[in-house]
Formats: C-alpha cells, structure tokens, sequence
C-alpha cells in the first residue's frame, strides 16, 4: 500500500476508534506533527514497534497494519493469509533483532536437517531454555487480542440480498441511499434516513474511498444490535472522492451497533487489507456471481484474523 492509502486507511482507523492525533502520538511517543504527516502521506509507514503500538490503541490485529503498509508479493500474502502463525514468526524475528544473514543461517539450518531434524532441535532448545536466556533480560510483550474475525462470523454479517453485482449509479449519494435502504428493508429497526443522512456528513468530512478502486464506508447505528455488511460492485466505476482520485468500482458499507466497536474496526482493517491488491480487485470485477464474489471477500478462511 502506497504512503497516501495507508496514511488514509490509518487515519480511518483512528478516528473511528475515537482517539485523538495526540492521543495517538502520545501512545506512539511521537510527536502529533508526525503521525499528521503519515496520515497524509507524506511520510512512510511507521516502524514495526510504533506500528505495534497503534494496533494496541486501536485494538486490531499488528499483522494486518504491517500487511498494509507494504506491497509484498500477492502469493507471499496468500501464504500469510493461510498460516497466520508465520506473521507471529516475522514479527519475533523483527523483534529479536536477527540479521539477514541471522534469517538466512535459519534458513539453511532448516533446509540441512529437514523437517523432523528441526523439531528436534527446537525441542532440545524448549528444554533447555535456561542455557540461552540470561534471566531477567528477555521481555515477553504481551499479544494484541481481538475478536474472532472468521469466514463464518464474516458470511453471518453479509445477507446475500445485501449484495449487488451490478449496479450502475453515477454518484455515491444515490448508491449510499439505496444501500441503507436496502438494509432497512431487511432489518425495520434501522432508520435509513438518519443513517443515510449521517454516512454523507461522514463522507463530506472525509471520503472512505480508500483508493485501489475501493470504498468503505461504515457507521455506527444506535438502533442496530449486530453488524451488517452490504456489498456493491460498480463495474463502470463512480466518483466517490477517492483518496487516490480514480474511480470506485467496489463499496463495502459496514453498519454496527454501538457496542461492536472492536468488530467493526477489525473489519475496516480487513477489508483495507484486501483492497490493496490489485490482482484481487481485478478478480472481483470479472466474478461471475454473488457466490464466487463473497468467497473472494472472505477467502474461505475459517481461522481467527489475529
């Protein structure tokens, strides 16, 4: 994610979290001038430690921040995105302060004694922990939590009539009106012209296109007592004040109740994580139906987003 998206993305982030810029700056033990030039993106991303500190104030997972404020490989992130536990490994590896050179040992010594020999190893140094660590010099730092974000509880908040493969509007006002409408057909308690009314006072202070040809808009809704994804996919594109200026070609609308905060924000990060591969946003568009666009959402995972 280039440095105006993810400046974007994580300032979203933070105001919807409810913290101030010198609130935040503070927890990072930066200055506010900082974080205001990150959010603009005129500076790169943070490093790894201030970027773990944000996920701690927000509250989301800091594999999801690192994944955004890099462009790695699509097929580095795939792997990534199915075995969690190797972003655990990168960060212990950042963290611990190992070399390259430290990395590629690591690597070879893998390669020489397979994978049995390893195991082996790796319990021998379990057992004798004592032998390697100085006592009172290591620091466990304790894990960011979050709530379980699974395929299931992702599939469970996005009613497949909340999804629209085609739709042609010309302007986000007339597209965010007839999706919270929409939703208000389906679930009475919500009421769509106060919701509607508050997306757009939202968007005129700042535009949830994030760019890459995607747009997240999202409130909270008193009246609601769960979170409802709609998704809309716009293949002529619609101007929706993008971040990057380009046109939108696909809109996920979050609305929560108050008290689900922590889903919510783990799910604008989930998303802004997505969006950012160009080859994903070029597969959504050639999706052929609404199945195969939300597996594409939700990538069949059925593990914990941590």
């Amino acid at each position: 994610m280039d440095p105006l998206m993810f400046g974007h993305t994580l300032r979203m982030l933070r105001t919807t979290a409810g913290i101030s810029l010198r609130s935040m700056a503070k927890k990072m033990e930066v200055s506010p001038a900082y974080l205001s030039q990150v959010e603009l993106g005129k500076l790169p991303a943070p490093t790894h430690e201030r970027m773990t500190k944000i996920a701690e104030a927000i509250g989301i997972p800091v594999s999801l921040l690192i994944e955004m404020s890099h462009r790695p490989n699509p097929d580095t992130i795939l792997l990534l995105r199915g075995h969690q536990e190797l972003n655990e490994l990168i960060k212990e590896t950042v963290d611990a302060g190992l070399a390259s050179k430290d990395v590629m040992e690591m690597t070879e010594l893998i390669r020489k004694l397979g994978g049995k020999g390893f195991r082996q190893l790796i319990r021998y140094g379990l057992d004798h922990l004592s032998d390697f660590i100085e006592p009172g010099k290591r620091k466990y730092p304790p894990k960011v939590t979050s709530s379980p974000l699974n395929h299931t509880a992702l599939s469970e908040m996005t009613d497949p009539r909340l999804v629209f493969e085609k739709l042609d509007f010309t302007n986000k006002r007339d597209l965010l009106k007839f999706m919270v409408e929409q939703i208000s057909s389906f679930f009475s308690s919500l009421d769509s012209a106060l919701s509607y009314k508050n997306l757009i006072s939202n968007e005129s202070e700042e535009s949830s296109g994030i760019g890459n040809g995607a747009a997240i808009p999202h409130l909270f809704a008193e009246e609601l007592d769960r979170t409802i994804i709609s998704v809309a996919r716009l293949p002529g594109g619609i101007d929706f004040d993008a971040i990057d200026k380009k046109p939108v070609y696909l809109v996920c609308l979050i609305l929560s109740d108050p008290f689900s905060q922590q889903n919510h924000l783990n799910l604008l990060a989930y998303f802004a994580r997505k969006f950012q591969n160009p080859a994903f946003m070029d597969d959504i568009l050639k999706s052929e139906s609404k199945k195969s666009l939300l597996s594409l959402l939700f990538d069949g995972e059925d593990t914990n987003i941590h």
